[in-house]
Parts: structure tokens; C-alpha cells; sequence
């Protein structure tokens, strides 16, 4: 069977389609840690903030 073009349509596809997931995945890493970094430090602040209210009372 004899090709009429030099690659297979799934093969073009997926060198179009990976750099834009290449550049998605370098943006989103860092907004991830950011958010994860976010939610820890908001809940070791109300877990301090619980402690200190538990001992004024």
C-alpha cells in the first residue's frame, strides 16, 4: 500500500498538539505550587489561630 504523504495524520497531530501542552504544563506548574503554598500556609495560620482562641477562653 503506498503512501501519498510523508507522515500519518496522528503523527502530525501530536507534534502540533504537544508543544502547546509543553507550554500549558510550564505555566500551570508553578501557579499549582503557588496555590498548594496558598492553602498551606492559610491553614497553618487558622490552625494557629484556633490554638491561640482555645487558649484565651
Amino acid at each position: 500500500m503506498a503512501r501519498d504523504t510523508l507522515v500519518s495524520w496522528q503523527t502530525f497531530a501530536l507534534f502540533v498538539l504537544f508543544p502547546p501542552a509543553a507550554l500549558v504544563a510550564l505555566v500551570f506548574f508553578p501557579v499549582t505550587l503557588l496555590v498548594f503554598g496558598w492553602l498551606y500556609y492559610r491553614g497553618k495560620y487558622e490552625a494557629l489561630s484556633e490554638t491561640d482562641g482555645e487558649k484565651r477562653v
